[in-house]
């Protein structure tokens, strides 16, 4: 079976669905976080606000992903999963050095590959070939 997806292509898809999945991460975060100094809003729900975007993020990174590949939506969804959970570990550990792998942080892993293989699968089944 031939793969139709050329690796340039694949990687330029994979990096354009996690470059997006942080865009959005940003932007949600900013606006809480502004939302948190100007308001009486407190910290109470950052756990599940965490949650949410990064379902979100992931989700719509997926789709994007996969959009640009031929086929595989799954697999390069979860992928932008995987980089996306990667990449806030990474930053997480050389932001706090003594932070330590906890069950919330297991599940937004958990949540990030799910969601984006999700997005892959919606993505790739609502391209327009």
């Amino acid at each position: 079976m031939a793969n139709n997806n050329k690796p340039n292509q694949a990687i330029v898809s994979l990096t354009k669905g996690s470059i997006f999945s942080y865009i959005i991460t940003g932007v949600v975060f900013i606006i809480y976080g502004l939302l948190l100094t100007y308001t009486d809003t407190t910290e109470k729900n950052m756990q599940l606000i965490v949650m949410i975007t990064t379902v979100v993020s992931v989700l719509i990174g997926g789709i994007i992903a996969s959009k640009g590949v031929n086929s595989k939506g799954l697999i390069f969804g979860m992928l932008v999963g995987i980089v996306y959970a990667l990449i806030m570990v990474m930053v997480s550990f050389c932001i706090l050095p003594t932070i330590k792998i906890t069950s919330k942080m297991v599940m937004i892993i958990i949540l990030s590959l799910s969601s984006g293989g999700i997005g892959g699968i919606i993505g790739i089944n609502t391209k327009k070939n």
